[in-house]
């Protein structure tokens, strides 16, 4: 057998070279449907299918809270508080390690002061995930303590370009926002979690943060025992957030929690587009097949009488079947092996595209998977375009092929007929491919009539990271924006300058309850809960939000004392229905020392996206202080119109 098989693939080898136009087109169509679902493939393979680079990464959760329905519509998960984090370590059994992170931004101070994206992170989180430093050791129980937190881990690319892979940096100190920290150690090259770490520094909480319920800023990451499945860990996690509800009802009445597996979790958002992405390249492959098969057709046709002859001389059905398949499979084989150039170059620019929305835990490539999947697709596909000729003409009648001579013959026709059949399937399967194109086109057009609520052209943002040791004071902090924004409101041909903690479209505000003056008190935890946004003197004029009613801000609101607030016009209608607003007074429950008065409506503004549906209720407060800022400015076709330092507060 395996002779014959040797026989067929010589005899296809020289048929294919005696017909070099046929091969290169049959090729090439093979190879870009084939170098498509492979360079799709790698990428599904390494975001989806791939597990995480961590230890056991099967047992990894990620757990959530579940805010209250009737604050949080729509929503079904939230960052979590310290103190319910701590009960939920102590108090759980089916938990392994558990730990908590959340940002914390540095400045590395030198002669070119840069900013530093660390996570801070309890004890344990390095644990929970199964990793090792490449150099040096991770934190201690003891660091993740007041006062001995100033401990640092390098992430490998961080320690790359800034101490230049030197290894003597473990046990050195750097300097960040003013202060010394100690270098424990550097974290290997496939270690980014999350994503957005360069380094890593212990929590540190003081005793009263550790006691915080109602400040929700940190994401939580577990690490199930041995033999415990997801739904025994969410009954476990369900039967706390009932227990923590009747500790502390003005906190935790209606907060829930969600476990959910750390993969998962991570990807997806991704999820979706990888999906479809392979399903439209499926169509590609199954075009590409097609059009071999349709073109094999016509040239086995050609070759009826010498297979009329051989079936004559006693070869069975079986014996036809291999060689023709035979001679498509090599095309395929061949496709494929030219497809895996065109791979690797997609694969490349898939992750330029995606790069920023796929999780740094991936490794995409083409690698021992993936060359399987290929050669598997190359052998379906060469299948696939070579069966229909074979059964065609195998089972061919003999007699009427040995007649037949070089002019067109009855059973010509019903080829014919077979071919003009492929080219239907062809344009109807381009034609699903070219509507699918089409309603995204038409998606992407109707995304871009979308009003947000602001006009955003010519804006450019920047972000400035002030380091804490030099700007303790939070007035010292004050006059130092206010130094900003004057000097860039000098700026020639700048027409506005203001301050905001995070932009429009981003999901990064933050939800604070509220309690409106003259209405029955309520627990925080039954308090609606609104947008909250920070910003300057100047912001509504730069990004052109339209003032409704009132008036913007101005410097005489003072920063230090922020008792003006603007609200959106989806908060004045859910708040105060037919009425005037204006002169309306507030608390942010967080805040209960200042009562806030409703000076301004302004327009509703998409702030989580595009496609957001309903508009958010949003309040726009006075910042008191804060330590880092970002910069946006408007530009029109040769000038600067307006610029926006867009402020992040700490709360």
């Amino acid at each position: 057998m395996m002779t014959g098989l040797l026989e067929d693939l010589r005899y296809a080898l020289r048929q294919l070279r005696k017909s070099p136009a046929f091969t290169i087109v049959a090729v090439l169509t093979l190879a870009l449907g084939i170098g498509a679902n492979t360079a799709i493939f790698s990428v599904v393979n390494g975001v989806l299918l791939r597990p995480l680079p961590f230890q056991d990464p099967g047992r990894l959760v990620q757990i959530w809270h579940v805010p209250p329905a009737a604050s949080f519509p729509g929503m079904t998960r939230f960052s979590v508080s310290p103190a319910n984090y701590l009960d939920w370590q102590n108090q759980n059994h089916v938990f392994e390690n558990m730990a908590i992170y959340g940002y914390h931004g540095f400045t590395l101070s030198g002669s070119h002061p840069e900013q530093v994206d660390t996570s801070a992170v309890s004890s344990g989180f390095f644990e929970t995930l199964g990793v090792q430093p490449m150099l040096g050791r991770v934190f201690s129980a003891d660091e993740d303590q007041p006062g001995r937190a100033n401990v640092i881990v390098l992430g490998y690319r961080f320690w790359r370009e800034h101490f230049g892979e030197n290894k003597n940096i473990v046990g050195q100190n750097i300097t960040l926002d003013g202060q010394s920290y100690f270098v424990a150690g550097v974290m290997p090259r496939s270690f980014s979690f999350p994503d957005f770490a360069q380094a890593w520094t212990p929590m540190g909480w003081t005793a009263k943060e550790r006691a915080v319920r109602g400040n929700h800023n940190n994401l939580v990451i577990a690490r199930l025992k041995s033999g415990v499945d997801l739904g025994q860990a969410q009954a476990e996690m369900n039967t706390i957030s009932r227990h923590l509800e009747d500790l502390f009802p003005e906190d935790d009445k209606g907060w829930g929690a969600i476990v959910l597996p750390l993969h998962s979790a991570l990807v997806e958002d991704v999820r979706p587009a990888l999906l479809v992405l392979l399903g439209a390249v499926g169509f590609v492959l199954l075009i590409a097949c097609v059009n071999v098969a349709n073109l094999g057709l016509a040239k086995t046709f050609s070759r009826k009488k010498e297979i009329a002859i051989r079936i004559a001389l006693g070869a069975s059905f079986a014996r036809v079947l291999r060689q023709i398949l035979s001679e498509t499979i090599v095309l395929a084989l061949l496709g494929g092996a030219l497809g895996l150039t065109y791979a690797h170059f997609g694969v490349r620019l898939i992750m330029a595209f995606l790069a920023a929305n796929l999780p740094h835990q991936v490794d995409v490539g083409l690698d021992l998977p993936v060359l399987a999947f290929t050669a598997g697709v190359s052998l379906v596909a060469g299948g696939l375009a070579g069966l229909l000729p074979a059964l065609r003409v195998g089972r061919a009648d003999v007699n009427q092929a040995l007649k037949q001579g070089l002019g067109r013959t009855d059973s010509d026709s019903s080829g014919h007929r077979t071919r003009s059949v492929l080219v239907v399937c062809e344009v109807a399967l381009s034609l699903v491919l070219l509507v699918g194109a089409g309603l995204m086109i038409r998606s992407f057009q109707q995304l871009q009539k979308v009003n947000a609520g602001f006009d955003p052209h010519g804006v450019l943002t920047m972000t400035v990271s002030i380091g804490r040791g030099k700007f303790q004071i939070p007035t010292q902090q004050v006059n130092l924006y206010g130094r900003i924004l004057r000097r860039v409101r000098a700026l020639p041909g700048v027409e506005a300058a203001g301050v905001i903690d995070d932009l429009p479209l981003s999901s990064n505000g933050s939800h604070q309850p509220i309690a409106i003056e003259g209405r029955p008190a309520q627990a925080i935890s039954d308090q609606p809960e609104v947008d909250v946004r920070l910003i300057s003197p100047g912001y509504m004029r730069s990004m052109q939000i339209s003032l409704v009613r009132g008036r913007d801000f101005s410097d005489s609101d003072a920063a230090g004392r922020p008792g003006a607030v603007l609200i959106s016009g989806s908060m004045a209608n859910q708040f105060w229905p037919n009425q005037n607003p204006i002169g309306k007074r507030l608390t942010l429950s967080f805040f209960p020392g200042v009562v806030r008065e409703v000076v301004g409506v302004v327009g509703d503004v998409k702030t989580d996206g595009l496609d957001q549906s309903r508009p958010t209720a949003t309040l726009y407060a006075r910042p008191a202080w804060s330590r880092r800022f970002r910069t946006s400015c408007t530009k029109s076709i040769a000038m600067f119109r307006s610029v926006t330092l867009s402020l992040w507060m700490i709360w």
